[in-house]
């Protein structure tokens, strides 16, 4: 493919690599930052280094070659730095990483006037498409073009990382691309069930008793509809914010609302806002308003305040954007 060239070229040109993914990742990040590093080791590449700010979800530890992921960058310098899932070096959590190169592969929308910065215009190569519903899709269509077979473990993460982006197959952005490319990683390996049973079905027990504090604030208004996590019940019940991660899903699913928001207090003050929503308003316009971003259907942002402070300044945008719609 096109698109794709210069990313060829790169690779094909050097011989150590750093992969690294964005901070809290989860199954597209992390399947596709190990997709890749195992892609590049059937190209004969042997000098690579997968790299995670906040190292493996728990959850995730199944996917092979989990364990070679870092939390801390090496001291030297790589040929080539390739960021995935993520089009920012701040997103990773590092201010700095070694390398001669720099390569993007993600499916974010570009902040404003990114593409104008310094960063991007130094960029020896990228792919960056909106339109995938996940950054395993580009992994695996980069790979094809380099004529890497596909084998069971980069058909698991893959697989993985599509499933987890997809919701399980159940949002908006799932189309014949996705179902097909999903197709042909079960014919490399990937099994289904295996896979959703650790990513659906493994849930630690802690976690389930947050889900049940969390869920008891459920609350809707004006075609919202939210839940809470404080670091109280964070406390409370021996947890971190990977056990939350995909709590916004329950507001989602209640009946009549637009936009689904969960608010997760990460420190003293300091919340993490996830928003969802049901496919008539574009939620990462309204998490770049606060400074984040995302996608049509799924964004967040961080935002400083009381819970009563940050609800009030987040429901007077998300009820102006529903507003909008009539």
């Amino acid at each position: 493919m096109k698109i794709f060239s210069k990313l060829v070229q790169v690779i094909r040109q050097n011989k150590s690599f750093l992969i690294v993914g964005h901070i809290n990742p989860e199954g597209d990040a992390i399947g596709s930052v190990l997709a890749l590093a195992l892609g590049l080791k059937k190209l004969g590449k042997k000098d690579i280094y997968t790299l995670s700010k906040d190292g493996v979800p728990e959850i995730l530890k199944f996917l092979p070659s989990s364990e070679s992921i870092k939390q801390k960058p090496p001291l030297k310098e790589f040929d080539v730095l390739c960021i995935v899932d993520c089009n920012a070096l701040d997103r990773t959590g590092f201010k700095e990483l070694k390398a001669k190169n720099t390569i993007i592969i993600d499916h974010h929308i570009l902040p404003d006037g990114a593409g104008q910065s310094a960063f991007y215009q130094k960029l020896a190569a990228s792919v960056i498409d909106p339109h995938a519903a996940a950054t395993g899709i580009l992994i695996y269509k980069l790979l094809n073009v380099l004529g890497i077979p596909l084998d069971k473990n980069i058909a698991t993460n893959l697989y993985t990382a599509i499933l987890v982006d997809t919701g399980g197959f159940r949002y908006s952005n799932v189309n014949p691309e996705s179902l097909k490319i999903a197709s042909h990683l079960v014919e490399a390996g990937a099994k289904p069930w295996n896979v959703t049973k650790e990513v659906y079905e493994s849930i630690p027990f802690e976690s389930m008793k947050l889900l049940g504090l969390s869920l008891a604030t459920l609350d809707k208004k004006d075609g919202i509809a939210w839940i809470n996590t404080t670091a109280a019940m964070f406390k409370k019940t021996g947890t971190t914010a990977e056990d939350a991660e995909d709590f916004v899903d329950f507001p989602r699913k209640v009946k009549g609302i637009e936009i689904a928001v969960f608010f997760r207090e990460d420190e003293k003050s300091v919340f993490k806002l996830s928003f969802r929503s049901k496919g008539q308003i574009d939620v990462q316009k309204i998490a770049k308003t606060f400074g984040g971003g995302g996608h049509a259907a799924a964004a967040g942002c961080r935002i400083k305040g009381t819970l009563p402070e940050v609800q009030k300044k987040v429901f007077s945008v998300v009820r102006k954007a529903i507003k909008d719609l009539n």
